[in-house]
C-alpha cells in the first residue's frame, strides 16, 4: 500500500474518531473504539490504553483489542526501572521499539510476551494544561516493525483526541459530583429545614421583618402582605400586642437580644404559645446590620409546665396531708406499743401476784406478831425483851418496804431509757423475785462467768428476763430446775453468718429449763405476735415478740435452742460497752446515819395520812424542831401566812383537794424563795415528778427516821 493510502486512511480514523469523542459521553466505549480504530489505521489489530492510578506508577490495561482475555481490565504493571512505562514517564515523548530481540533500554512485560508482540509504539495521553498524563497509548505489533515518521504524527494527533476526550470526561465527572453533592446538599437542607422546629425570619436594623418561614403563613393564614414590615404583630393575642411591640423597639434601640413567649392566633381562631428570639448582626464597625430571629411552637411545653406546676401543688398538698396521717399513725403505734409492753409487765406481775402474796404475808405476820408482842409485855410491865421483838418487826417492815418498792418499780409506765448495766448485777437483783414467781418445785441457779457491761434499758431487761422465767416455770408444771447464766461469747465470721449478727465481743444471758421443750413446728413460730402454746386467758402470745424487738433495738440478738421433753435456752446477746458507768448518788435508804438534831427551826408538815403525821412530827419535835402541822393544802397555807419565818416544807406530794404537794410548794416560795422541801410520797415515779437539787429532795415511802431526820437536817443546813 502506497504512502498515500496510508495517510487517506490515517485521516479517515481521526475524523471517525473526532465525530465519535463528541457524539458520546460513554468513556469506556470511546477508548474501546479509539484501540480498534487505532490498529485498523496502523494495520496492527492489537492496541492499548493504560490507564495511570492516583499512585503514579501503576498502569492497569483498562481498554484494548486483540489481547487475550486475561489482559484488558485485569493487568496491571509498574513503572519502575527497566520497564517501558518509566522510559516513556522519562522522556516525555513517544516511545518507538521496533524489535524486541534487539531492545536494550527496556524490557518487555511477561503479558507482552505471551501475547506475541515484538515491536511497539507508545505515546503519553495528556489533557490541555495538565501536568500529569492520564496515562499511556499503546500500539503493539507481533512482528518487528518500523514506524514511520507520519505514523508518529499520527499517534501524536490521536492522543492528543483522546487526551481532549479524557479531560471533557474528568470535568463532566467532576461536575456531575458537584450537581450530585449540591442536589443532596439542597435535599438535606429542605428535609432539615422541614424537620426544624425553628421557623426562621429575618428583619432590617428598623426592625421590620423581611422575611419570615412559609409555616408563618400556614399556620396564621395571613398573606405576606399582612406579616411583612409590623404586620406580624396583628397575628399576637391582643391582650399581648401593645406589650410585645415595646419590648421589640427596646431590643432594637439597645441591640440586646429579643426572646420572649408570645401567644400566636391560628387560622381556626385559637391561641398557641410560641417562642420568639432575634440577635442582632452586625457589620465590620460594630454597626447594627440586621436581625436573625426564630419562631418555636412551645405550647406542648407550657401546658406541661402548667399541669406540672398544678400537679406539684395538689402533690405538696397530699404530702403534707399524709405526712399528718404518718405522724398521727406513728403517734397511735406509739400509744399501742406503749400499752402493750405495759400489758406485758401488768401481766408479769400478776404472775407474781401468787409468789410474792405469801411471802409478803410472811412478814406481814412477822410484823403483826412481833407489836403483839410488844404491846403484851408493856401491858404487864415486863419492858426488857420489847428491844428484841421491835427488831424482828423493822426487819419485816424494812423487807416488806423493799419488796413493794420493787414490784412498783418494775409495773410502772415508762418509755425505753438505756443506760449502762452490768448484767450479773440484774440478774443477781431478780434472783429472789424469780424464786417466788416460780415457786419451790423449781431449783433457781445463777452462775456468773463474765463481768462486761451493756447498754440497754434495765426495765425492760428485768421484764424480758422474769418473762422467760414465768415462761420456764409454764414449761415445768411438774419442778425442775431453771438456770440463768451470765457469760461473755465471741461471734466469729462464721458464725456471724449463723447467727445473724456482726462479728465482734457479747456479753451473753442465758435462761435454761429442763421442761417440756418446744415442737419444731412452733419454735419457727415464737417470735411471731400473738403466737401463743398457752390456753385462752393464759397469756397474749405478745411476750417472746416483745423480747425480741427490745433485744433488736439494744443492738442485740435473742436465739432459741429447744429439744422437746429436754428442755429450752433461751439466749440474749448484747453488745460489750467499753465505757465507763458515771458515779451515782446513793439511793434511797442509803443514807448514812448522822446527827440530825434541830435548834427550833419551823417546819410545815402537810400529810393526810395522820399516823405519819404524828410520827414526824414527834419525831422532828423531839429532835429539836418546830413544827406545825396541815392536813391539806388549804390549811397549810393559812398555817404558812401566820409564820413570820418557814425553814422547810415537809409535804407529801399527793394531797387531797385541787392543789397537791407540788403546786403547794410552788405557792410557798413565791412568798418564801429561800424555802427549802423535802417531799415524800408512797409513788414509785415520783422522782420524774420533782427536780433534786439544792433547796429540794424526794424520800420515797415507807421510810425511816433516822433517814428523815439526816434528809431534814442536809436540806435545812445546806448540805448535800
Amino acid at each position: 500500500m502506497t504512502n498515500e493510502d496510508t495517510l487517506l486512511r490515517q485521516r479517515k480514523v481521526l475524523a471517525e474518531f473526532g465525530e465519535l469523542a463528541l457524539a458520546s459521553d460513554d468513556l469506556e466505549h470511546i477508548l474501546d473504539e479509539a484501540c480498534r480504530l487505532v490498529g485498523e489505521a496502523l494495520e496492527t489489530n492489537l492496541a492499548k490504553f493504560m490507564l495511570l492510578q492516583e499512585d503514579g506508577v501503576t498502569f492497569l490495561v483498562s481498554n484494548g483489542v486483540g489481547w487475550k482475555a486475561d489482559v484488558v481490565g485485569k493487568v496491571q504493571v509498574q513503572a519502575c526501572e527497566g520497564s517501558p512505562e518509566l522510559y516513556s514517564l522519562k522522556t516525555n515523548a513517544p516511545v518507538i521499539s521496533t524489535d524486541i530481540s534487539t531492545e536494550s533500554r527496556f524490557r518487555y512485560h511477561e503479558f507482552q510476551v505471551k501475547n506475541g508482540v515484538k515491536a511497539f509504539v507508545n505515546v503519553l495521553v495528556r489533557g490541555a494544561n495538565e501536568e500529569r498524563p492520564f496515562g499511556i497509548f499503546e500500539v503493539d505489533s507481533r512482528r518487528p516493525r518500523k514506524f514511520r515518521e507520519s505514523d508518529i504524527d499520527f499517534l501524536r494527533v490521536y492522543s492528543n483526541l483522546l487526551g481532549a476526550v479524557l479531560k471533557r470526561s474528568k470535568t463532566l465527572q467532576i461536575m456531575r459530583c458537584t450537581e450530585n453533592k449540591l442536589r443532596e446538599s439542597e435535599r438535606h437542607n429542605r428535609i432539615a429545614a422541614e424537620m426544624n422546629l425553628l421557623w426562621p425570619w429575618t428583619a432590617d436594623k428598623a426592625g421590620d421583618l423581611i422575611s419570615i418561614d412559609s409555616r408563618w403563613y400556614e399556620y396564621t393564614g395571613l398573606a405576606s402582605t399582612s406579616t411583612l414590615g409590623r404586620g406580624w404583630v396583628d397575628a399576637i393575642h391582643p391582650e399581648d400586642r401593645g406589650s410585645i411591640a415595646k419590648l421589640w423597639d427596646q431590643s432594637i434601640s439597645t441591640l440586646q437580644p429579643f426572646d420572649l413567649p408570645i401567644r400566636l392566633k391560628k387560622r381556626s381562631g385559637e391561641y398557641r404559645w410560641f417562642r420568639m428570639r432575634a440577635l442582632c448582626s452586625f457589620d465590620p464597625v460594630e454597626q447594627s446590620e440586621q436581625w436573625y430571629g426564630t419562631v418555636e411552637d412551645v405550647d406542648d411545653r407550657v401546658q406541661l409546665e402548667n399541669a406540672l406546676r398544678d400537679w406539684n401543688d395538689l402533690l405538696e398538698d397530699r404530702i403534707a396531708k399524709r405526712t399528718r396521717q404518718l405522724e398521727a399513725e406513728q403517734h397511735e403505734r406509739a400509744i399501742a406499743e406503749s400499752k402493750l409492753r405495759q400489758s406485758q409487765k401488768m401481766e408479769a406481775v400478776g404472775q407474781l401476784t401468787g409468789g410474792i402474796a405469801h411471802d409478803f404475808n410472811n412478814l406481814l405476820a412477822g410484823i403483826i406478831g412481833s407489836l403483839e408482842l410488844m404491846q403484851r409485855r408493856i401491858d404487864a410491865g415486863r419492858l426488857s425483851d420489847l428491844g428484841r421483838y421491835n427488831s424482828v418487826a423493822m426487819t419485816s417492815a424494812s423487807r416488806a418496804a423493799a419488796l413493794t418498792q420493787r414490784l412498783l418499780a418494775f409495773s410502772r409506765q415508762q418509755s425505753l431509757e438505756p443506760e449502762l448495766l452490768d448484767p450479773r448485777k440484774v440478774v443477781a437483783g431478780l434472783e429472789e423475785m424469780i424464786r417466788r414467781s416460780v415457786g419451790p418445785s423449781i431449783i433457781v441457779e445463777c452462775s456468773f462467768k463474765a463481768n462486761d457491761r451493756i447498754r440497754c434499758d434495765l426495765n425492760q431487761l428485768e421484764n424480758a428476763l422474769l418473762n422467760l422465767a414465768i415462761n420456764a416455770r409454764d414449761a415445768m408444771p411438774d419442778g425442775g430446775k431453771l438456770a440463768l447464766e451470765v457469760d461473755r461469747c465471741i461471734i466469729d465470721q462464721t458464725e456471724s453468718i449463723e447467727k445473724m449478727m456482726p462479728p465482734g465481743t457479747y456479753a451473753s444471758i442465758a435462761v435454761t429449763d429442763t421442761g417440756t421443750g418446744i415442737s419444731p413446728d412452733n419454735l419457727s413460730r415464737i417470735f411471731d405476735p400473738f403466737f401463743t402454746t398457752k390456753k385462752i386467758g393464759e397469756g397474749t402470745g405478745l411476750g417472746l415478740s416483745m423480747i425480741y424487738g427490745f433485744t433488736q433495738q439494744s443492738g442485740g440478738q435473742i436465739r432459741v435452742h429447744s429439744t422437746q421433753d429436754v428442755g429450752t435456752t433461751v439466749t440474749l446477746y448484747f453488745p460489750i460497752e467499753s465505757s465507763q458507768p458515771n458515779e451515782t448518788k446513793p439511793i434511797s435508804g442509803e443514807t448514812q446515819r448522822v446527827e440530825s438534831n434541830g435548834h427550833n427551826e419551823t417546819i410545815l408538815l402537810v400529810d393526810d395520812e395522820a399516823a405519819i403525821r404524828q410520827m414526824v412530827s414527834e419525831f422532828l419535835t423531839e429532835t429539836g424542831y418546830r413544827v406545825i402541822e396541815a392536813v391539806d393544802s388549804v390549811s397549810a397555807i393559812k398555817q404558812a401566812e401566820k409564820l413570820e419565818q418557814l425553814d422547810l416544807l415537809l409535804t407529801d406530794i399527793g394531797l387531797p383537794g385541787l392543789m397537791n404537794g407540788i403546786n403547794l410548794d410552788a405557792e410557798l416560795k413565791a412568798k418564801y424563795p429561800q424555802l427549802k422541801t423535802l417531799f415524800i410520797t408512797g409513788f414509785a415515779g415520783g422522782a420524774k415528778l420533782v427536780p433534786s437539787n439544792a433547796a429540794t429532795q424526794l424520800l420515797t415511802k415507807p421510810f425511816s427516821l433516822n433517814e428523815l431526820g439526816s434528809r431534814v437536817h442536809s436540806l435545812i443546813n445546806g448540805n448535800q
